[in-house]
């Protein structure tokens, strides 16, 4: 049985869904590590790459290669509320 999430990877989810939103619902891999490291939402890709698997595993978004680039978009849309509450562990 996994882990459950923690509150800093829920909130983290919850800023990078709404960096994608904000982008107009597709943005590339370089260009989103660029924004979240500006807006300290997380400080290394692997800490991105996490959450995005979080938020893609979650059904709330989904990515494909573009010019051998991966573009992520939204593919659920969702409030922040039904974000925390979706990735929030069950007990």
């Amino acid at each position: 049985m996994p882990r459950p999430r923690s509150p800093q990877v829920i909130e983290r989810a919850v800023r990078v869904y709404k960096v994608i939103e904000e982008q107009g619902g597709r943005i590339s891999t370089p260009d989103l590590l660029k924004i979240v490291l500006d807006k300290h939402i997380a400080d290394s890709y692997s800490l991105l790459h996490h959450t995005l698997m979080v938020l893609e595993n979650s059904g709330f978004i989904k990515h494909e290669r573009v010019k051998g680039r991966a573009e992520w978009y939204i593919a659920k849309k969702a409030l922040e509320e039904e974000l925390r509450q979706a990735l929030s562990p069950s007990r």
